[in-house]
């Protein structure tokens, strides 16, 4: 399966700051081709890392996954689930809420180190886009 893997688990991935089995699971997904890099996640990366030794992490972290552009219907989505989220008293960045559109949208499950997430994630609707 697909999995659109989120800003926070790259930063902490390049950092070392994930533990050896979700390395090697990340690892796996480049190897399959099924890592999704999305354009707003790829956005964040550009605009965060600067240096030229991180300007070529992130343009290997592209070249090993697969590209994803933002659509019309994310933004749909994502307002969509503003709704849903804001209803139980959860307020997700607009950010966050593209990016969990778009791995819906791709049938994909989302790779993160974000508390936002973890909250959306647990709301039965979005269940299904938990990576396991």
């Amino acid at each position: 399966m697909p999995v659109v893997v989120d800003t926070s688990l790259w930063i902490d991935y390049n950092r070392g700051a994930v533990n050896p089995a979700e390395r090697a699971r990340i690892e796996q997904l480049w190897r399959e081709g099924q890592a999704i890099l999305y354009q707003f996640v790829w956005l964040e990366l550009v605009v965060g890392y600067r240096s030229a030794k991180e300007q070529r992490t992130i343009q290997d972290f592209r070249a090993l996954s697969l590209w994803e552009a933002i659509t019309g219907e994310d933004g749909v989505k994502a307002e969509a689930f503003s709704r849903v989220l804001r209803a139980q008293g959860h307020v997700v960045g607009a950010s966050d809420l593209l990016i969990l559109a778009a791995t819906d949208r791709l049938g994909a499950q989302l790779a993160h180190h974000d508390s936002d997430f973890e909250l959306a994630l647990k709301n039965p609707a979005f269940a299904h886009l938990a990576w396991v």
